[in-house]
This record gives C-alpha cells, sequence and structure tokens, in this order.
C-alpha cells in the first residue's frame, strides 16, 4: 500500500534530523535539534525523532534541557491544551 503523499513528505522532512540526531551527543545539541525540527516547515512528525538515543536522552537530562524533550512529547502526540 502506498503511502499518502502528504505523509511521505513528512516523513522525508524529519528525516534529516533523525540523522543529525546521532551527532547531537551533548544535551545542548539535542536541545537544538529539538527546536529547530519543531521550527522546520512541513515537519509535523515526531515520533521516530522521540526514539533516536540521544533525543531519548534529554528525558533525564538535567532540568535546562529536559523541558525540550517535553516540547517534542507535545508536538508528537499532545494537543494545544497540553502546550498552553
Amino acid at each position: 500500500m502506498a503511502m499518502d503523499p502528504t505523509q511521505q513528505k513528512a516523513l522525508n522532512a524529519l528525516e534529516s534530523f533523525i540523522l543529525l540526531s546521532k551527532s547531537a551527543t551533548s544535551p545542548r545539541s539535542a536541545a537544538d535539534l529539538v527546536n529547530q525540527a519543531t521550527s522546520a516547515p512541513n515537519t509535523y512528525v515526531f515520533a521516530e525523532l522521540l526514539r533516536t538515543p540521544n533525543i531519548s536522552a534529554l528525558k533525564t537530562a538535567s532540568p535546562e534541557y529536559t523541558h525540550f524533550y517535553t516540547l517534542l512529547e507535545i508536538f508528537a502526540w499532545g494537543t494545544w491544551a497540553d502546550y498552553s
């Protein structure tokens, strides 16, 4: 079964962030990547990025960085009410 063109475009947009996450080994670089991904046009599928090891590590990073993981969770599975 073929993927919807809109879904394919969203996954293609996320792919570069998934690849970049491999080199985002510090909490600061992982947080910057989350910021870039959530700001990028055509990127609105985020679950795959949450599963990458360096982004997942933000979950247990210092409090300065954990909110970036929470933000990505909201973008992946949340609603506007969760955000506001």
